[in-house]
Order: structure tokens, then C-alpha cells, then sequence
């Protein structure tokens, strides 16, 4: 209500402000104009929320890219650090998936770095993307190399820290969790696991006869796929999106996606079964893979598309986080149990 408040305002200004102008104002004028006001306020709002982690940026492919950085106080400036990637959801930003996610805290706890990169758009803090086959928004429009600005950032901070190459971890939200299957799926792949959070690997636009999905990835990577089972943004049946903030996706299956990574790694095809009543979590675990490599699936019932135990975001038809499935200790965990060979 106090976003369309706000916007209304706005609205109302820039009308009275055009009647100013001695030539007429275009109405493409007045929306680029609202649109303007409305990012930099949202920018504002994103840097009131209060993170442990410092911002600094790179330049990539002629763009300026920017990621926030955070490293555990313990650590004793010389030994390897295990690496974790953190890629906000679509619309977002890396300043509030630090913010609501809270993995500050167990990067403190366990001792890893803590990278969480933003994506590109029109605004520098918040409604940002990433660029997937099946995606939308700026950084899908304008074909942005995002796969290349993570393997170039992971190589300046290669540059400064010691990092253990053999542990090097991935995980995101919706569309950055998307972005995840395909980055670990790229060629000359250096992340030893992926942990998407209610992220499909396949999709197309509504009425497109094609899938898209990422490539079929030449290296085993251990992938812990977490997934609401009321989730109407990638419904896990797969199929239509029952709610979008874009354009609505046809969405692949979770079944799907897990046996992208089943097949890949070569995990026994029929999993080990088991219903954790505390989670209220449904898990499939799939061992057995290529290089000690495994494939566990997480099936929440009473979640839709959210972080697990994380902190609501305050936004329309946002979605309630389980308090039950501790998501960063479950993902922790295992990353921590899955390092390279």
C-alpha cells in the first residue's frame, strides 16, 4: 500500500510539473521520469538495510560490476578459504539477499568467504537480474555475460586471497538460483556444488516450443536442490507460472531438473527416501555419483518461494520463509561435505 502511495505522489508531481513546460510533454517522458524517481528511491531505501559485508566493483565486459565481500573475523589471513557465491533473486539485489538471507552470520559461523555479486539493471542496489536462457529483465535483454563476470571475479579475488580451488560453492534465489544451473553447467565449471533455492533448470516463454536449459555439464557437481512445494513462481509440477513479476514462464518439473544433475554426475537413478517430520520436508537423496559426487533434494510442504528460515521480504506477494528447515546450515553443510577431488 505504501509503494502504490508513493508512486501515486509521484504520479501526481510530475503531471502537476508538466503543466510548466511551454511545449507538451510526452507521456514516454513523464514514465521515464516516474521510473527514474522510483529507482532512486528504491536505491535509497536498499542502503538503509544494515550488512557486515563491504561493496566493491570490477569492470567486466566494458560494464562496471559491483559484489559485495564478506570474510569470517576468525580467519587467520593465510590460510585457504572455501569460497560461497550468493546470487540474489530476479528484481533484486545483493545488498538485501545478504540483508534477509542472513549468511553473514554463518560465514562468521563456519568460517568461509561470503561473495554476493549483483546482477545488471537500471538501478545500482535493487531490480536486478541475471542472465539465464529463459530469463527476463535488463540483464536477459541485453545479453549480459554474466557466466564470465562470476569465473572474472572469481579470479581477482583469486588474486588477493588465498582461496581453495577445490571448495568453491554457489547458491541463489528464483532467478539467481537459476543462474546457478547454468553456471555450474558451463564450460570449465570451477564450483564444486550448487545449492538453488526454488530455481528450475529449464523453461521457455509461454507458447515457445523450445526448452531452454543449460548445456550438459562435463564435470560432476553436487547439487542440493531446495524447492516449496506451494511455490506458484516455478511451480514444482513445472508448467505455467501461477505468479510472476514478469512475463509468465513455462517452467521444467523439479523431477526434471534433479535429473539434470542425476544423469550428469551418474548418481544412482532411484534415491534414498525419507519424510523429516520436524522440517515438515519431504528428501531425496541420489548417491553414488561420479567423484563422490550426490544429489539431494529438498521438498518443503508448507513453503512457496522464499529463503527457508530467513527473514520475510516486504513485498507484495512475497512469499512466507519455513522457520523449520534451517536453510543456511543445510546448505553449509552440504557444501562443506562435497569439495572437489
Amino acid at each position: 500500500m505504501k509503494q502504490q502511495k508513493a508512486g501515486l505522489t509521484l504520479l501526481i508531481m510530475f503531471l502537476a510539473l508538466a503543466g510548466f513546460f511551454a511545449e507538451p510533454v510526452s507521456a514516454q517522458w513523464l514514465r521515464e521520469k516516474i521510473k527514474d524517481a522510483i529507482r532512486a528511491r528504491v536505491d535509497k531505501k536498499a542502503l538503509e538495510q544494515q550488512v557486515a559485508s563491504t561493496l566493491y566493483e570490477i569492470e567486466h565486459a566494458g560494464r562496471k560490476r559491483t559484489y559485495y565481500l564478506y570474510l569470517p573475523s576468525k580467519w587467520d589471513k593465510t590460510s585457504a578459504l572455501p569460497v560461497v557465491f550468493l546470487f540474489h533473486g530476479g528484481g533484486g539485489g545483493a545488498r538485501g539477499a545478504l540483508y534477509y538471507y542472513e549468511l553473514e552470520k554463518k560465514a562468521e559461523e563456519a568460517g568461509f568467504m561470503l561473495v554476493a555479486p549483483n546482477g545488471t539493471g537500471e538501478s545500482e542496489h535493487v531490480l536486478l537480474t541475471w542472465n539465464v536462457a529463459f530469463g527476463f529483465g535488463y540483464a536477459h535483454q541485453n545479453n549480459v555475460d554474466d557466466v564470465g563476470f562470476a569465473n572474472a571475479l572469481l579470479d581477482e579475488l583469486a588474486g588477493k586471497y588465498p582461496i581453495d580451488p577445490k571448495r568453491i560453492y554457489a547458491t541463489g534465489l528464483s532467478n539467481g538460483a537459476i543462474f546457478c544451473h547454468f553456471l555450474a553447467a558451463a564450460p570449465g565449471n570451477r564450483f564444486a556444488a550448487i545449492a538453488p533455492v526454488v530455481g528450475t533448470a529449464g523453461g521457455r516463454d509461454e507458447g515457445e516450443k523450445s526448452w531452454h536449459h543449460p548445456p550438459t555439464p562435463q564435470i560432476p557437481v553436487s547439487a542440493c536442490i531446495i524447492q516449496g512445494l506451494i511455490d506458484e513462481h516455478v511451480p514444482i509440477e513445472g508448467g505455467l507460472q501461477k505468479s510472476s513479476i514478469a512475463a509468465a514462464k513455462e517452467m521444467w518439473s523439479a523431477s526434471q531438473t534433479i535429473d539434470l544433475w542425476v544423469t550428469a554426475n551418474g548418481c544412482d537413478k532411484t534415491p534414498a527416501s525419507s519424510f523429516d517430520k520436524k522440517m515438515n520436508t519431504t528428501i531425496h537423496h541420489f548417491k553414488n555419483g561420479r567423484n563422490n559426487s550426490e544429489v539431494i533434494a529438498y521438498v518443503i510442504h508448507d513453503m512457496g518461494h522464499a529463503w527457508p528460515g530467513s527473514t520475510r521480504v516486504p513485498r507484495a506477494g512475497s512469499d512466507k520463509p519455513t522457520p523449520n528447515f534451517p536453510g543456511n546450515d543445510i546448505i553449509w553443510e552440504f557444501f562443506s561435505s562435497h569439495p572437489r577431488p
